[in-house]
This record gives structure tokens, C-alpha cells and sequence, in this order.
């Protein structure tokens, strides 16, 4: 540092003034302000000796040296001090670094220079002038304002900064170079030219660093000392005046660039505050859960979006360059619902200057809908602009979430009794059909456990094995008997589930369930009267077949031999048509009566309808001879109770009966052959002569050989195409044509018709109604297909009767799908009817196919309702569209109070699960009238139309559609 200050005092005194011997620019107290400032106390010293070298150099005494050394070195120590106190940036990078940097050394050089003065004073050595005091002191702040900021900024990081600017900084300094020595060496120095430097001095300050600004400043000022030393122009020919000029202008210049270049960096580092703020802003609001918009309305009606965070185009897929001058396009795809709504508002939020706060529709570019929810504060400005400050977020998932918490309440408060507990079956909540079903409120309830009626059946092991189910599936769905607040008890039908939270942990549970008491009422009513016979209360046929099932399987184990008798009652007709339906009936309730009382309790006496009972006799010896005689003497003792007189009314019937027998054991028969060989023994008790007994005998065989000849011909029939359709009409209330009913006729090539009740029991049996079902399935699908071609047949639908074995095919439902395609008809327009007994064989397995047919719009029918027995806990649970009454309770509806009772509880049973009903058979008006009377609106019958072939049928079809437009 000592050969640094000396070698700038070497400097400064090359270019003294030749006039007055003085330095024009002491640059070493530049160099002693830099260096204490910069490296602290340890160069007061250094600074000490460089001074001491110069006084002695100069020929002062030593004792004269010291004082005016420490005088230097005192006024370089007080510039540092001033500088530290006032947190002096030494890059001067604020205006204020300027300001106090040129106090300090003011202050400082003035008391370096004040000092030296007194003491030259005080010791006598000369009488220093006024002039002296002010050059000494001129030319230590002349010399520290060039000095201290080049040696602050010749540093690595200035130099780094301009690592990339080489080019343009030898540029300038070889322009500035040019220019200096024209000024102020060449012979153009005589021109007022000097202060051309300040206007290029303006280059480094803005575009270049400090480094640079205080280089050209050095150099600037090195020009214009060394001219006044040659006493060239400009400064140099004026003499003292000339030297003050030299050094203001050394100073203005450098104060100029230092504030320039302080002020561009001021400026640099505000646009970085700003932009750094500006980011800080963008991550922020990017990071938000939406919008952050300002939307500016201008006094002529115009929009724009000053500022938009990047979730504009998540919302409104639109990037904020798109709405910056133009904001229309923001609200261009509001819902049209939402505008006016948010207009209205929009319009009383800038009258008020109040929040602006709405809810809207987005419609998106793919035309989804998205909830949006925009809070604006307005900002009045000057020129009448009102600036929104808005937030924008996506409120789609809430209003979602609020649509299913509505729907949840509304479901909760439905006719179903629904309760929600905790893990321990704890009742948290009951809804009002709970409170109304059972009759508890839900303080009665809340924190005890759901009531429960304990039975033999309905034991702990039962709700245990419920509880289990519910461990595994999660699910319980079934039948319970409770009991209500006053003690009744009641069924239900009930299903629940177990909730489980996202780590599969139990959380509550959820029951809901219906009271069933009206539903067991017509369970227990159709089960009568499927199951019994109306006016005799014998078992009907449905249940003698069951119970004929049961017999052979159990004779299958023992061996044991049973018989079977069927029983028709001679001359039934005739009673009938000379004393009346209400003798007949009464006759055969005595009937009934008399075979109850000649056979055992464990055997069973049905009826079959009419004139026609059957006895099963049970348990007879295993010998079959025996179990012959056995069930002669019983069929005889029938015989003869049922020839005794009958006492009806005020008179008196002889009648006979005429009973055939077939012998059984083990499973060497069916169900269906027993039935037919007794038959075929009954009639050839009436062949005898009527009043008679005869058992089944294998001569009777040759009846087997006309089936086996019908099986044949039926082969032949389904190969050669012998089949056709006819069309049963089927109408609405206002006998308008709504479908029809495919009915299967064969006409033989040598009989003519066949009827279908001689042929399909048959091929039942046989296996052979498989192929015909699909027959006739195919043949339906292509004359639906043919009808969407016709206005009059377009909307029809067609019911197609599809058997038991048939739809029990594995591959039913495919072969069902596969015809709709390949005719590619309505599905809509199709409709499978089904008997009890299909739908009832197997609830399971048919309701899957019904539901996976039922999913492409196929229909279901349920055939024959009410002739058999069906659970209405099945019958809930099927996906039926319509019920069927049959023709036989039709038939008598206004002779037969039975008969009208059970049409009454199918349309009541139909409507009530929601189904459609239908009568087949209404053949007269009053059928018709009565059934309209009970609300069945859909019939078939012959009262419209018997079943007619295709082109009948759709001459019929087009007639109606004629009247009905004319």
C-alpha cells in the first residue's frame, strides 16, 4: 500500500502546475481514503510513512514532517470514519453513497488542509496564503474523488460482469480516448469542447458498470491535469482562475458520472425489485387455489385484465395475452342462465362500489360445465376506471358434493324406515318412516341398540349368522319380525350394509327397511289361492304335484308303493245345466268331503278343477300285489260314499264316478306320466259304462305309440318348416291396437292345424320345444323388423311365449342378443313371456338373465299369473315389466265371485309393485267393463280379435290405423 501511495504521488507530481509548482491532483489521498476504509487501522501507519516521504522529499524538517504527515493521515482517517458511520456502499449503488462519499472527503481533506496550514503558520517556516490552503485542499478532493472509486471497483466481480461486454468497452474507451486528446491536447483545445466528455460519459454509466464510469473519469481527469500542466487550453492559460476551473471541472464530471451511474443502478435494482416482487406475486397466485384477475372497466365501456396468474387458462382456457386489452371474451361462455343474474349484480356492486360476489356456469371447449365462483373488490380511479380485484375459483366439486348432500336428505326421508349407527350398532339417527313404522322417536332410540324380536327361529344364532354376513359381504338383505313401541309385532323386509372408512376400518352401519304386514296379507292370500282350491279348499294341482314330487323321491329310498286315483264325477254337466252352477258347486263340496273321509291323514285329496279329484294313497305295502288290493278296497269304498244320494238344497242327486288307478314306487316314473296313466285309466272307467274302477294297464300302452308318432312328426315338422305364427291383438282402454301375442300353429301337411295344447306338452318332454322356441324367437325378431317398415305396425309390440327348458339354456341370453342384432330391431319391442313355474325354479339364475336381457331393453312378461305360487319376496325381486292374468279367472268373472276376487288382488298386486297387467281371455263386455272398472288397462281376448295369420293381421292392424284417422 506505502509503494501504491507513493507511486500516485509520483504520478500527481508529474503533472504539477508549471506556474505555481503545485499538484493539480493529489491522488494519493484517493489512495488513503481507499485503503483505511477498505483494510481498517493496520494502514493508518502505512498511509503515515507514505506521507513522511513525501514531506521529506519535499525538504521539510523531520520534526516539520511528522506534524504535517500526521495532519494527512488524520484528515485520509477522519474521510474512512464518516464513510463507516454512514454504511457507505463503496459500488455506489444509492444516490446517497455519492452524496456522503463527497461530504466525507470533503470534511476530511478540508481538515487535512486546515491543519497543515495552521502548523506552517505556527512554526514561522513561511506565511502560506489563502490560495495555498484552498489548492492543498482542492487538490486532495480532486485527487480522493478520482482515486477511491477506481480502486473500489477495479474488482473481480465488475471485471466478471463485464466478461461480455469486452467489445463494446474497448470501443468506448478508444472513442473516449479520441476524443479526450482532441479536446484537450490537439489543436482543437482552443474550442469550448470540454465538457463533450460529460455527454459520452453517460455511455459507461448506463449501459457499462462503475468500474468503467470511474476509469473514464481517471482518465478524463489525467487529460485535462496534464494539458494545465503544458499550460495548453483550456486550462491551462488563465492561471489561478484556470486551475480552480480544472478542478470543478474534475469534480462536477465525476460527481456526474458517480450519480449517473448510482441512479442507473438504483434504477437496475428497483426494476429487479419490481420483477422479483412481481414473481414472488406470480408463484404465490400460481400456488393458490385459483384466479387472482384484475379486471379493469374503462369510462368508455371498455374491458381489459391488467393481470391474470396462470389459472386463467385451467378456468377459462385462455391465456392472459388474450384478455389483456379485450376482457370480453372471459365472459363469453357463461352459461345464458347465469349472465343476467351476474349481470344484475355486477351493475348494483359498481353503483354501491361494493364486493361483487356471483356463482356461474362455465361451459367449457368440449361443452362440460364447470361451477365457478368469482369475489371482486372494486377500486375507484382517477380517470372514472373502476379496476376489479378479483379471485376466480373452481367450485364444480362443491356444488356436486351439495347436490348429493340434497339428494341424500331427500333419500333419507323417504318411505323407507332408514337408521344409521355407529361400529357397535349404536343408533345415531332415524329418519320419520322409522318413527312411523314402529312408532319410536328418536330420543326413545339414540345411543341404544336397533330393537329386535327374539323367536324360536328368530334366535341369537339367527342375528349372529347375520352379523357374520355382514363381517364378509358387508351386506344382508332378508325378512325380520320386529316389534313396535306398542308391542306389536310386525314383518319387515330389511337390508344392511356395513360402511367402512378408507382403511377398510368399520365405521357404521345403515339399515333400511319397509313393513311388510300388507304384503304377507296377499302372500298368504295368493298362496291360498294358488295352492288350494277356492270352493273345495282341496289342495289344487300346483300343490298335488309338489306333493307327488316329494312322494316319489321319498318311495325311492323305501320302496315303498303308492297309488294315485283319478276321479270324475258322472253326468257333472248335467246338473250343472238343468239346476244351476250353484248345485254343481255344492255338489262337489260334499264330494270333497266324502273322498276326505275314506282315506288317512297322510294322504292327500285334491282337486283338479270341475268334476275332476285326485287321491294319492301313501305308505302302501311294499308287495305290489298287495298294495293292489290295498288301493282297490279304498278306490271302491270312493266309488261307492260317492254313489250314496246328495242332499242339495230341496232336492235330492244320485250320482256316480267313474276313478282310474295307476300303482307307483321308486322313481320309475314322473310326475306327468302318472298323471297321464291315470287319466288314461279314469277314461277307460267311463268307457266301461261310467261308475266303475280300473287300473292303469299296460295295454293302454298303444296311447304312448300316437305320442311317439307325434314326436316324429313334430322332428319332421321343425325341419321342414311347418310352423307358422298367428297374432293375438292386444289393446289399451281405448281398444287402440298396442301389440300382439306370437302364437305357434302347425299345420300339418295331412292333418291340417294342430292344435298347440296336443303338441307342446309333448315337445316339452322331448327337449324338442328348444328348437322351436328359437323357431319362433327368429321368426318374431324378423316380423318386428318387417313392422318398423309400416306406420300402422311401427309402435307395436310383440309377445313371444319362451318355454321353461328354453330359457333354462345356458346360452340363452346370448342367443336372444345376438338375434336383436342381427335383425337389428328395437329391443324395446320385444316381450318374453314366462310361466310362474320358469321364473320360480330357479329365482337366482332367472333373475340374472332377465336383468342382462332386461339391460338391452328386452321386456318381460310374467304368464298365467296366478294359476301357480309366487313368493312376493321373489316376486320384488324380479325384473318383470307386466303380469298376466289367466284366461281361466277371466272366463268366470262374473259367475265366479272366487275368480273376481283373485283378478282384483293381481291388479292390486301389479300396481302396487309397479308392473303393468294384462287379461288374456275376455271373450264378452262385462269382462271387459269389470276389468276396466278395477284399473286393468291392457287386454287380449277374443272380444277384439281371435289369433289371425300375418296378412290378417296386418289388414286388422291397418283398418285401425285408417279409422283412426279419419
Amino acid at each position: 500500500m506505502i509503494s501504491l501511495y507513493f507511486l500516485s504521488g509520483q504520478l500527481s507530481l508529474a503533472i504539477s502546475n508549471q506556474q505555481y509548482v503545485l499538484s493539480v491532483i493529489w491522488l494519493p489521498a484517493g489512495v488513503a481514503v481507499f485503503a483505511i476504509q477498505r483494510y481498517g487501522r493496520p494502514m493508518i501507519s502505512a498511509i503515515f510513512i507514505g506521507v513522511m516521504l513525501f514531506n521529506l522529499q519535499f525538504g521539510y524538517s523531520f520534526s516539520s514532517s511528522v506534524i504535517l504527515s500526521s495532519c494527512s493521515t488524520a484528515g485520509s482517517w477522519l474521510c474512512a470514519w464518516l464513510l463507516k458511520k454512514q454504511g457507505f456502499d463503496p459500488y455506489f449503488s444509492r444516490r446517497r453513497d455519492v452524496v456522503g462519499f463527497a461530504i466525507a472527503i470533503l470534511v476530511g481533506n478540508g481538515l487535512s488542509a486546515t491543519l497543515g496550514i495552521l502548523w506552517l503558520t505556527v512554526s514561522s517556516v513561511q506565511a502560506p496564503p489563502l490560495i495555498d490552503w484552498l489548492t492543498w485542499w482542492a487538490g486532495d478532493f480532486a485527487g480522493a474523488l478520482l482515486t477511491a472509486p477506481l480502486l473500489w471497483n477495479l474488482s473481480r466481480r465488475n471485471l466478471q460482469q463485464l466478461s461480455g461486454q469486452w467489445k463494446e468497452v474497448s470501443l468506448f474507451f478508444v472513442l473516449f480516448c479520441s476524443l479526450n486528446w482532441i479536446i484537450f491536447l490537439s489543436e482543437y483545445s482552443r474550442h469550448p469542447l470540454k465538457f463533450v466528455t460529460a455527454f459520452l460519459m453517460i455511455w459507461p454509466a448506463l449501459r457499462l458498470n462503475i468500474s468503467v464510469a470511474a476509469t473514464a473519469n481517471f482518465i478524463v481527469a489525467l487529460f485535462a491535469a496534464w494539458s494545465a500542466a503544458k499550460n495548453l487550453a483550456p486550462f491551462g492559460i488563465e492561471g489561478t482562475t484556470s486551475l480552480f476551473t480544472l478542478w470543478g471541472y474534475i469534480c462536477i464530471l465525476s460527481l456526474i458520472t458517480l450519480t449517473t451511474t448510482a441512479l442507473q443502478t438504483e434504477h437496475a435494482r428497483a426494476g429487479k425489485d419490481v420483477a422479483e416482487a412481481y414473481q414472488r406475486m406470480h408463484k404465490i397466485a400460481s400456488r393458490l387455489p385459483g384466479l387472482i384477475l384484475q379486471y379493469r372497466l374503462h369510462p368508455d365501456k371498455r374491458t381489459s385484465v391488467p393481470f391474470a396468474s396462470e389459472a386463467i387458462w385451467s378456468l377459462f382456457e385462455l391465456r392472459h395475452e388474450d384478455v389483456r386489452h379485450d376482457a370480453s371474451l372471459v365472459f363469453q361462455r357463461v352459461h345464458p342462465l347465469d349472465k343476467e343474474q351476474g349481470k344484475h349484480k355486477f351493475r348494483l356492486a359498481i353503483q354501491q362500489l361494493s364486493a361483487w360476489q356471483n356463482e356461474f356456469r362455465f361451459i367449457r371447449q368440449d361443452g362440460s360445465q364447470r361451477w365457478l365462483y368469482i369475489d371482486g373488490l372494486p377500486e375507484k380511479e382517477d380517470d372514472g376506471t373502476i379496476l376489479w380485484h378479483c379471485f376466480v375459483t373452481d367450485i364444480t366439486e362443491r356444488k356436486q358434493a351439495e347436490n348429493e348432500l340434497r339428494i341424500a336428505a331427500r333419500t333419507f326421508e323417504s318411505q323407507e324406515g332408514i337408521f344409521v349407527t355407529d361400529a357397535q350398532w349404536r343408533i345415531l339417527k332415524i329418519n320419520q318412516a322409522f318413527t312411523r313404522i314402529s312408532g319410536f322417536e328418536p330420543d326413545d332410540l339414540h345411543g341404544q341398540r336397533p330393537p329386535r324380536h327374539i323367536t324360536p327361529t328368530q334366535n341369537l344364532d339367527f342375528f349372529k349368522k347375520i352379523q357374520a354376513t355382514l363381517d364378509e359381504l358387508h351386506y344382508w338383505h332378508g325378512e325380520l319380525w320386529n316389534v313396535r313401541k306398542d308391542g306389536s309385532i310386525y314383518p319387515m323386509m330389511i337390508t344392511l350394509t356395513a360402511i367402512l372408512d378408507e382403511q377398510a376400518k368399520l365405521t357404521n352401519y345403515i339399515g333400511s327397511f319397509t313393513d311388510i304386514s300388507r304384503n304377507k296379507g296377499y302372500e298368504a292370500e295368493i298362496r291360498n289361492l294358488a295352492f288350494y282350491d277356492s270352493l273345495t279348499q282341496l289342495p289344487n294341482r300346483r300343490l298335488l304335484m309338489d306333493r307327488l314330487t316329494h312322494l316319489i323321491s321319498i318311495s325311492q329310498r323305501n320302496q315303498s308303493q303308492s297309488a294315485i286315483l283319478f276321479i270324475d264325477l258322472d253326468n257333472f254337466k248335467t246338473l250343472n245345466d238343468t239346476r244351476g252352477h250353484d248345485a254343481g258347486d255344492l255338489l262337489l263340496v260334499e264330494t270333497s268331503q266324502r273322498l276326505s273321509s275314506c282315506v288317512r291323514e297322510s294322504d292327500t285329496v285334491a282337486r283338479l278343477g270341475g268334476d275332476e279329484f285326485v287321491v294319492v294313497l301313501e305308505g302302501l305295502s311294499e308287495q305290489r300285489d298287495e298294495a293292489m288290493r290295498q288301493a282297490d278296497r279304498i278306490a271302491e269304498k270312493i266309488r261307492q260314499i260317492l254313489s250314496e244320494p246328495y242332499q242339495i238344497a230341496d232336492f235330492e242327486h244320485h250320482g256316480s264316478s267313474s276313478i282310474g288307478v295307476c300303482m307307483f314306487s321308486g322313481g320309475d316314473t314322473t310326475v306327468k306320466d302318472l298323471f297321464k296313466r291315470a287319466d288314461t285309466a279314469m277314461y277307460e272307467a267311463k268307457s266301461a259304462g261310467r261308475n266303475a274302477v280300473r287300473f292303469f294297464d299296460p295295454a293302454m300302452q298303444a296311447i304312448l305309440v300316437v305320442r311317439m308318432m307325434m314326436e316324429s312328426n313334430l322332428r319332421v315338422a321343425l325341419s321342414q318348416q311347418q310352423f307358422e305364427l298367428h297374432y293375438q291383438c292386444q289393446v289399451n282402454t281405448d281398444r287402440k291396437l298396442i301389440g300382439a301375442e306370437a302364437l305357434l300353429r302347425w299345420r300339418h301337411p295331412d292333418r291340417g292345424y294342430i292344435s298347440p295344447a296336443d303338441f307342446i306338452p309333448l315337445a316339452e318332454e322331448t327337449g324338442l320345444i328348444i328348437g322351436i322356441g328359437n323357431w319362433v324367437l327368429e321368426t318374431a325378431c324378423a316380423q318386428l323388423k318387417q313392422w318398423e317398415q309400416h306406420a300402422s305396425t311401427a309402435e307395436l309390440n310383440l309377445a313371444v311365449n319362451v318355454s321353461a327348458k328354453q330359457f333354462q339354456q345356458s346360452d340363452f341370453v346370448e342367443q336372444v342378443t345376438a338375434m336383436v342384432r342381427r335383425h337389428a330391431i328395437n329391443p324395446a319391442r320385444l316381450k318374453i313371456e314366462l310361466t310362474e313355474s320358469t321364473v320360480l325354479d330357479n329365482v337366482d339364475a332367472t333373475t340374472e338373465k332377465m336383468s342382462q336381457l332386461g339391460k338391452i331393453g328386452i321386456g318381460f312378461s310374467m304368464d298365467d299369473f296366478g294359476t301357480g305360487y309366487s313368493s312376493l319376496a321373489y316376486l320384488q325381486r324380479l325384473p318383470l315389466d307386466q303380469l298376466k292374468i289367466d284366461r281361466s279367472f277371466v272366463r268366470d268373472l262374473s259367475e265366479d265371485e272366487n275368480d273376481a276376487t283373485i283378478v282384483r288382488t293381481i291388479i292390486s298386486l301389479g300396481v302396487n309393485l309397479g308392473l303393468h297387467v294384462i287379461a288374456e281371455g275376455v271373450e264378452t263386455e262385462a269382462q271387459h267393463n269389470f276389468l276396466l272398472a278395477h284399473h286393468c288397462h291392457a287386454f287380449q281376448g277374443y272380444l277384439f280379435s281371435r289369433p289371425l295369420p300375418l296378412r290378417d293381421f296386418m289388414l286388422l292392424a291397418s283398418q285401425q290405423d285408417k279409422a283412426r284417422f279419419s
